[in-house]
């Protein structure tokens, strides 16, 4: 009887056995748990960088369309004011710019385009008609989000930076011959880009 009674307790776990396999399993546990949070948090910084890179390049692609498609076409606003074909003030540019695709609510190929910073982000306007009525509206797309500043300046025929478009003595078809496109942004720091404008071309070459 007592042969089977210590033969009994020796085939169990006593409970110290069993606390200890508890705290070996809940450390397990924890690490397990620690290693896949930490992938997450990299898969998800991973695209969420990549996300923002996306962004910019997109930013970068516009900007670099529009200024090197310009065309010397002044426009009416909604008020009737003449607009120069270019115009630079600080934290927002406006152009007039070949379209990529003619369509019937075009203006003989071309559109109307304004970057301008707002809250932080950097918003592209586009007016598919060049000279607006009152009830214009514009397609809005916000390119770029924590941006901190956003500079443009353009380069004249008297190789002079000006961050104002046009001179007081150019005309309102003048275009700049370069242009120089700041960008300050919160995680990725400060980017800058040199585009070729297209000064010297002919008043009346419009699409």
């Amino acid at each position: 009887m007592k042969r089977a009674l210590v033969r009994s307790q020796q085939g169990g776990f006593t409970l110290i056995e069993l606390l200890i396999a508890i705290a070996v399993s809940a450390v397990i546990a924890l690490l397990a748990y620690q290693s896949i949070t930490s992938a997450v948090r990299v898969n998800e910084a991973h695209q969420a960088q990549q996300s923002a890179l996306n962004q910019l390049q997109r930013a970068i692609w516009w900007l670099e369309q529009d200024i090197m498609q310009m065309a010397p076409r002044p426009v009416l606003d909604e008020l009737g004011s003449s607009l120069a074909a270019m115009q630079l003030q600080p934290n927002q540019l406006e152009l007039t710019r070949i379209a990529l695709y003619p369509t019937p609510v075009s203006s003989g190929g071309l559109v109307r385009v304004r970057y301008v910073l707002e809250d932080g982000q950097l918003v592209r306007l586009s007016w598919a008609v060049l000279d607006r009525a009152p009830d214009s509206q514009p397609r809005r797309q916000v390119l770029l989000d924590d941006v901190v500043d956003f500079k443009v300046r353009v380069l004249d025929s008297r190789q002079e930076w000006l961050e104002f478009w046009p001179a007081i003595d150019q005309s309102l078809e003048t275009l700049p011959g370069l242009v120089e496109v700041e960008l300050v942004l919160k995680k990725q720091g400060q980017l800058r880009r040199l585009l070729h404008g297209v000064e010297g071309m002919p008043a009346d070459a419009r699409s």
